[in-house]
C-alpha cells in the first residue's frame, strides 16, 4: 500500500468487507461471494454480526491464473498471468535478450 509515496508493508490483523476487498483489489460484491462459496472464512462479530477477516485467511484465497502477491499486495507480473505480455516476451525480433 502506498502512502505519501512510501511503500507500507500491511500488518493488520482483521479486516472489515470494506478493507479485506481493497486488500485482495476486488468488490466488495466478491468478497461477499468468496463468502457465501465458503472459499473465504467470514467471522461475525457484535450485535449487528459485522463480517471480520483475518489476514491469513485473505491471503489464502486462490487468485485466476496463479496470480501471486508480493509486500502491498502487488501482483507479480509474468507471462502465465498475462498473456499480452508472454506474446511480447515470446518473439523472435526479442529472442536475441533472452540470451543475454
Amino acid at each position: 500500500m502506498l502512502w505519501g509515496g512510501v511503500l507500507m508493508v500491511i500488518t493488520k490483523e482483521w479486516f472489515t468487507v470494506e478493507e479485506a476487498a481493497e486488500y485482495l483489489c476486488v468488490s466488495k460484491r466478491t468478497i461477499y461471494k468468496l463468502t457465501k462459496e465458503s472459499r473465504l472464512p467470514a467471522f461475525r462479530i457484535g450485535r449487528e454480526r459485522h463480517r471480520r477477516f483475518r489476514k491469513e485467511d485473505l491471503d489464502r484465497v486462490p487468485r485466476p491464473c496463479g496470480e501471486t502477491r508480493n509486500l502491498g499486495g502487488l501482483l507479480k507480473l509474468t507471462a502465465a498471468v498475462d498473456p499480452v505480455l508472454a506474446e511480447i516476451w515470446a518473439n523472435e525480433k526479442d529472442s536475441a535478450y533472452d540470451r543475454v
